[in-house]
């Protein structure tokens, strides 16, 4: 938390400089600092502790919105902003409307705030694509062509990491989006263009962020009914594999509660998941105190992985306080 005021600090320092300097320095200043922010994001991952994720993230984003207004075409301050909100509506609002959504708590806030944030990803998200020549027109027109969304992204953007991120979590907010409006049959119609940008990125770079593809993949598969095309059964398939293939992205089992095994009221399951978890549980919240002479257990030898390992502990507290109800 200290780590990433100190970064605020400075950058509202500088930000403010930027405000009384002409407008070509201040173009110039500001794409250094895009560039810092959008690797700064990386370090965020390494936050183990929810909380201060939650209270400390929003002043960052509200930087970048800054910087934006000052270079609004400035592709790494766009993506920053993508995955930030992205991220934040996940990990924060939707988790937290996880105990709304269990005690059907019709007007929740939280579900308000994550639409609202996911909204603001995919605002970005759009300019982030329109930069790079590509209308939210031309990939909903793409969806009855041959090659689809994923050959005009493969026309139009760079297989690297910036592009791949920036594609990923305008996917993502535009899917939370879906998700939790599921009676807008306007905004379902587009999930085809969610999945096509999936596509795209996770053939190039199928383990970008410790199996974010297949965590929407099994989610995907799992959480549609299947008169719509979905299947269980290969949705429970890509979350085990995962499980396995990365034992230590604690997210990918709770997701695989969340989205699979409750919806399917699988007790057996359930009970090997939350065994794993309550001990899990028990590691993350003795690494939290972070005394020097304990070793560090193999769970944590990936510090981007913390950020992911806090979140699942949250939900998983989330689904246990009701687990009674929801089985």
């Amino acid at each position: 938390m200290a780590k990433n005021q100190s970064l605020l600090q400075v950058l509202s320092l500088f930000t403010l400089i930027l405000l009384t300097s002409c407008g070509s320095v201040q173009k110039v200043a500001v794409g250094t600092t895009g560039s810092l922010m959008y690797e700064a994001t990386k370090g965020l991952e390494t936050q183990g502790n929810w909380d201060n994720f939650k209270d400390g993230t929003l002043a960052n984003l509200t930087l970048v919105d800054g910087l934006l207004h000052l270079k609004p075409e400035d592709t790494e301050l766009l993506v920053t902003a993508i995955k930030g909100y992205t991220g934040y509506a996940f990990a924060v609002n939707e988790t937290l409307y996880l105990a709304d959504y269990y005690q059907d708590i019709m007007d929740s806030k939280n579900k308000n705030q994550a639409i609202y944030n996911y909204a603001k990803a995919f605002s970005y998200g759009l300019k982030f694509l329109e930069s790079e020549g590509i209308s939210w027109d031309t990939l909903i027109k793409s969806q009855n062509k041959e090659g689809g969304v994923v050959e005009v992204l493969d026309n139009h953007l760079s297989k690297n990491m910036l592009h791949y991120e920036g594609v990923l979590f305008a996917a993502q907010a535009l899917g939370g989006m879906i998700n939790l409006q599921k009676t807008d049959m306007a905004l379902v119609a587009s999930l085809p263009v969610v999945k096509g940008m999936f596509d795209w990125v996770c053939t190039n770079k199928p383990d970008i962020n410790f199996g974010t593809c297949q965590i929407f993949y099994g989610t995907y598969e799992a959480a549609r009914p299947r008169m719509l095309g979905g299947n269980p059964e290969k949705g429970k398939e890509i979350f085990l594999k995962l499980i396995a293939e990365q034992p230590n992205n604690w997210l990918a089992r709770v997701s695989f509660i969340q989205y699979y095994i409750i919806p399917m009221l699988e007790e057996d399951d359930y009970a090997t998941q939350k065994f794993f978890m309550e001990t899990a549980t028990r590691k993350h919240y003795k690494e939290l105190l972070g005394k020097p002479s304990r070793p560090t257990e193999k769970d944590f030898e990936e510090p981007r992985l913390r950020l992911y390992q806090s979140l699942a502990v949250k939900r998983f507290e989330i689904i246990k306080k009701y687990e009674e109800d929801l089985f």
